[in-house]
């Protein structure tokens, strides 16, 4: 029975900023080797550490999501040790519920600014039309 893992690798300085789609490429291929489904990756950015790492003040992160067999995350672990381009890197577990709640949120908080967009369009329109009607009224005579 597969479960649904995600990856967040701290690289080392040897991957440079431009680099990071890069490595985190090469790190979801080693990952389908090891029988991993990728469903996708996403670039963090560099981050600052709260404490130093190995004489580092700050690294790049990136995340990997797939679904894996739990007897393989531990050869995962041992073989990415291995890399020189990886600080750190931690497996955790996907709660699927907490994905949903924030998918519906999500959804929920997008539907509200649609709802708040179409407002403002309403108004800007009859605001447009009350001034084309000012515009279009007979200016007030001077009086005799």
């Amino acid at each position: 029975m597969t479960r649904k893992y995600e990856a967040l690798v701290i690289f080392s300085d040897a991957v440079r900023d431009d680099d990071l789609e890069k490595a985190l490429g090469r790190f979801a291929d080693e990952l389908q080797k090891l029988g991993a489904t990728i469903e996708g990756t996403e670039a963090v950015g560099r981050r600052t550490f709260a404490r130093t790492i190995d004489k580092r003040d700050s690294a790049l992160y990136g995340k990997v999501r797939f679904d894996a067999e739990p007897a393989a995350i531990a050869p995962m672990r041992v073989r990415f040790r291995l890399y020189e381009d990886t600080l750190r890197i931690r497996f955790t577990t996907r709660n699927l519920r907490i994905e949903a709640a924030k998918a519906k949120d999500d959804a929920r908080r997008a539907a509200f600014q649609a709802k708040l967009a179409e407002k403002a369009a309403a108004a800007a329109a009859a605001a447009e039309a009350e001034a084309a009607a000012a515009a279009e009224a007979p200016a007030p005579e001077a009086g005799v």
